[in-house]
């Protein structure tokens, strides 16, 4: 068992250094919605449908709001604009826009 753990943590390692994405191709969805327990959810689950690994989360509650920012890679920009329809689309939703990546949210 052991050997099989050290080749997932050595398959992870591999991957992590594999995945590094050049901040100019990466944008971030930011989401405001209203203090629904199902909003990030059903967010995800779109961004989920369109087969895209979220590079990033953050989710953050104020009063009276709450607040997303999923960072997206490679996403042509038809797709991008169609997600972003479906997100607005969702009840819960106050408003949703994409932007660039401003910095690197994941450690290095």
């Amino acid at each position: 068992m052991s050997n099989v753990m050290s080749r997932a943590a050595s398959a992870r390692r591999n991957q992590s250094a594999e995945t590094k994405v050049p901040r100019e191709r990466i944008v971030t969805l930011s989401v405001a919605a209203d203090l629904c327990p199902q909003a990030l959810l059903r967010v995800l689950g779109l961004i989920a449908q369109h087969n895209i690994l979220p590079l990033s989360i953050a989710a953050e509650r104020r009063e009276g709001v709450q607040h997303f920012a999923v960072d997206v890679d490679n996403l042509p920009d038809h797709a991008l604009a169609v997600l972003l329809a479906k997100i607005e689309a969702i009840v819960a939703v106050q408003s949703a826009s994409v932007r660039p990546a401003e910095r690197a949210r994941l450690p290095a």
